[in-house]
């Protein structure tokens, strides 16, 4: 599956709003993980495009110095590869974080993060079988359901190396980056610090417990 690149930069114009969602799309359908269905899983697997370059969009700050992130990691692909696939497990982590919030709250992080994080969740919809008017329901973005679809999530992703690592990293990545989309530590709906609770209680402390890696 193809590695997810920042979004482009966007502005609150209508105009700029309506280029803005064009070109998130295409960036997200060209880049983004696609999940290959087999019998029992879905795995992803990336492609060489995932080391292109791509503008950072102006509202996910956290993506400000992706230029140069990438840029590094072309340098040296062998040792770097685990890099490249934290990037992509963390940009769909948080995709689902931000819709959980932006659905909770009924806060738009900012229209760049909105419409990167819809597209992401279209392209993986297929592994949770819902529609999306199913995202747009609380019932859906509960802390036990969100978490049920994170572990699920984890289950599918396949890497040589240090799982349990990558996958630490990127999910506390992107919960730091979510909480940052809107407004800073604290400022996510409870539900959102229920579901973290619960995704480091039945996954990282049991797998880190077990030696399970």
């Amino acid at each position: 599956m193809a590695d997810i690149a920042s979004v482009s930069r966007t502005t609150l114009t209508h105009s700029a709003e309506h280029r803005t969602q064009e070109k998130s799309s295409t960036l997200a359908a060209d880049h983004t993980d696609a999940f290959i269905k087999s019998e029992a899983a879905f795995t992803p697997a990336y492609t060489k495009r995932s080391a292109q370059k791509q503008a950072s969009d102006n509202n996910l700050t956290q993506r400000e110095n992706s230029e140069d992130k990438v840029g590094a990691i072309k340098q040296s692909e062998g040792s770097n590869k685990s890099e490249l696939m934290a990037e992509g497990v963390q940009h769909i982590i948080r995709a689902m974080l931000v819709k959980q919030g932006e659905v909770l709250t009924g806060n738009i992080p900012s229209i760049g993060a909105k419409l990167y994080s819809d597209e992401l969740l279209s392209q993986i919809r297929r592994l949770y079988g819902n529609s999306a008017e199913a995202e747009e329901t609380p019932e859906y973005w509960s802390s036990e359901n969100t978490a049920h679809r994170l572990l699920m999530f984890f289950d599918c992703v396949s890497v040589d190396g240090d799982k349990f690592n990558l996958l630490e990293r990127s999910f506390r990545g992107a919960f730091n980056d979510t909480e940052q989309l809107f407004g800073g530590r604290g400022r996510l709906p409870l539900e959102s610090y229920e579901t973290r609770a619960l995704v480091n209680e039945k996954y990282f402390s049991v797998q880190g417990n077990n030696g399970n890696i």
